[in-house]
């Protein structure tokens, strides 16, 4: 063998093991056969390939998962008690930081820290005033000033007291002028001529302020109670000749005022058919007993006797009677709107009562406290080391409504019954508009006549004239699930016509294909042929005009909630949300209560069509040449 033929063949092999070593350890970039891919790309695969290159598909995807989530994951994990109200905290605009205590104010540094439903004030010992919470109102003429703009003679006097009401502050100075701002509906920040007269002469000085939501009033030096706001609230507690001139401490509810005696005596002011009112121990107004201290939530009394017992009465509710088994020596009482505080000798807390807005959840970190200031729903306690520990109501993150119920949590489990409703009406006209698109387009002849002419007839009854009257006529006898039901019902019984002429109009071009005769031919049954046979190929047109018709049944929903014949109050929906958006008040001060369900119904509606538009492309081959 000559040399060159020997070259050759050492050059071949060495080539073969290169090759072989490229193949068995280099990877290897395939070459794609375009029409070899497409060719085995499953239909679906293709569907959703064009899909996701939709971008507005996409973003219809993403805003409509975003809201199953926040509305069926939320309701899980955000708990809603429908039949809770609490008009103190009605329509207080979003906030969350009613306990966010400015970091510049030093416990050592704070005389006073009072409250109202959305707000707090700290009276500090240089006579200077700090606020910090959420405006609890909007500016009205003739009825309010933002709280949070203290006047400029506030700022310049020396304060020496302050009091808060729901939505107004009361100040006094060192001179003994009284200050008032913010909501003022009622008069409540306008001392009456006769008491500022009583005032000016330094017959009586104030020796004790008291703000409630409706009312303002102080307790003079002369042990008399002096009162100003609505004449129906202020004749109510007005003092009997026993009481005046012995008065020392007031502690007020909703409807009832508890007046502690110079005598160690309780007796009460306002309404006397209350357990408020009626409940008091013998032993509390007869004397047997020396009183020193009381308090009050919005239906029941604290009161703290010289011996350092406790006694509690009033009203049932809210746990409020079920007073802790206390050992220690009492050092000072306070009480919320639902709840009740009392500080130890020893620095501890204790809380019982409503716990709806966190009122009895004591901070993790909190230390011994030497001064507790308690009021509506926020808490504030003094540490010994000078700290400030602050727990109750945080506020809310989309404001209250009209009854003080939070907005978050109504819009979330809303948004449930309102999707809800959508979908399974959805379902019931679907389940229609195959039944009769189907056997009306195969079977034609009288079938299709009289299939469509009840189609005509159905289309023919107004949608909403129908709810109202079936609203009116059966729905008072109904519960509310039952009325959800009802609304399902009438959605999709009224709403399937327009997919029953698709369907049928499809199938009058898929009966006369080959398929079709081949499984006639086969002897395959003919309602087979059309569930197995035909559907599958106009399922593509079903699935595209669902998913447009959600959005049509999302609307209808709202907008028979909306006229109050769909889901009723209290139980929420997008639509009954947006039912106070019919008060002009509402829309120009409160746009809370109707921008946010608004959005949710719009992008929920506008998800949906996004969706179906996307599917209507990705499913059309037409479409993807374009």
């Amino acid at each position: 063998m000559s040399n060159e033929k020997k070259n050759s063949t050492a050059k071949k092999l060495g080539n073969s093991f290169v090759d072989m070593f490229k193949r068995l350890f280099v990877p290897q970039k395939k070459q794609k056969d375009v029409l070899r891919e497409e060719a085995l790309q499953t239909p679906l695969r293709t569907i959703l390939k064009n899909f996701f290159r939709n971008k507005l598909g996409i973003l219809g995807l993403v805003m409509f998962v975003s809201l199953l989530l926040f509305s069926f994951v939320g309701s899980i994990i955000v708990p809603i008690n429908e039949a809770y109200m609490d008009l103190q905290n009605a329509n207080i605009r979003p906030g969350t930081n009613y306990l966010n205590v400015p970091k510049d104010l030093k416990g050592d540094d704070v005389k006073k820290i009072a409250s109202g439903v959305s707000f707090s004030v700290a009276l500090k010992k240089d006579g200077s005033l700090v606020m910090w919470g959420t405006e609890p109102n909007l500016k009205q003429e003739n009825i309010s000033d933002y709280v949070f703009d203290i006047p400029q003679e506030v700022k310049d006097a020396n304060i020496v007291d302050i009091a808060t009401g729901g939505q107004h502050v009361l100040a006094l100075d060192d001179e003994g002028n009284v200050y008032g701002w913010g909501y003022y509906a009622h008069g409540q920040t306008t001392i009456p001529d006769d008491v500022a007269r009583e005032l000016e002469s330094g017959e009586v000085t104030v020796e004790g302020m008291y703000a409630a939501t409706m009312w303002s009033g102080i307790v003079g030096s002369d042990k008399d109670f002096y009162i100003w706001g609505p004449v129906q609230t202020t004749q109510g507690f007005k003092t009997s000749r026993s009481t005046r001139g012995h008065i020392v401490k007031l502690a007020s509810g909703d409807n009832n005022i508890a007046v502690l005696l110079d005598d160690g005596t309780i007796t009460i002011l306002g309404e006397k058919a209350s357990e408020y009112y009626s409940g008091v121990p013998e032993e509390l107004k007869d004397g047997s007993v020396q009183v020193v201290d009381i308090a009050s939530t919005n239906r029941n009394v604290l009161a703290l006797d010289s011996e350092g017992k406790l006694y509690t009465w009033g009203s049932s509710m809210d746990d409020l009677l079920k007073m802790p088994e206390i050992t220690g020596k009492v050092k000072d009482i306070a009480a919320g709107y639902k709840h009740f505080v009392v500080l130890m000798e020893d620095g501890s807390i204790v809380t019982w009562g409503s716990n709806e807005l966190n009122q009895l959840n004591l901070p993790k970190n909190m230390g011994p406290v030497k001064e507790i200031f308690v009021d509506y729903s926020q808490n504030y306690g003094i540490g010994e080391d000078g700290s400030i520990y602050a727990w109750g109501n945080k506020g809310y993150i989309l404001g209250t409504d009209e009854y003080g119920r939070d907005m978050l949590s109504r819009l979330i489990h809303g948004g449930r019954i309102s999707l809800t409703v959508g979908f399974i009406a959805l379902i019931i006209s679907t389940v229609i508009a195959l039944v009769v698109g189907l056997a009306s387009g195969y079977f034609g002849g009288w079938v299709d006549h009289v299939l469509m002419r009840v189609a005509d007839i159905f289309s023919a009854i107004p949608f909403y004239p129908i709810a109202v009257t079936l609203n009116f006529a059966i729905g008072g006898a109904l519960s509310e699930s039952q009325r959800m039901y009802l609304i399902m019902v009438i959605l999709g019984v009224l709403g399937w016509m327009g997919l029953a002429r698709l369907v049928r109009a499809q199938l009058l071009v898929e009966r006369e294909k080959d398929f079709v005769l081949a499984a006639k031919a086969l002897g395959i049954r003919q309602n087979k042929i059309m569930w197995r046979h035909i559907l599958p190929n106009v399922f593509n047109l079903v699935i595209v005009n669902v998913t447009l018709g959600y959005a049509s049944y999302l609307l209808s929903e709202a907008g028979l909630s909306f006229l109050g014949f769909g889901v009723s109050a209290p139980t929420p929906s997008w639509g009954n949300m947006l039912t106070s958006a019919q008060d002009s008040t509402v829309i120009q001060y409160y746009w809370w209560r109707w921008f946010v369900p608004g959005m949710c119904v719009v992008l929920s509606a506008l998800s949906a069509n996004l969706i179906g538009d996307a599917l209507r492309e990705a499913m059309d081959p037409r479409e993807n040449e374009r």
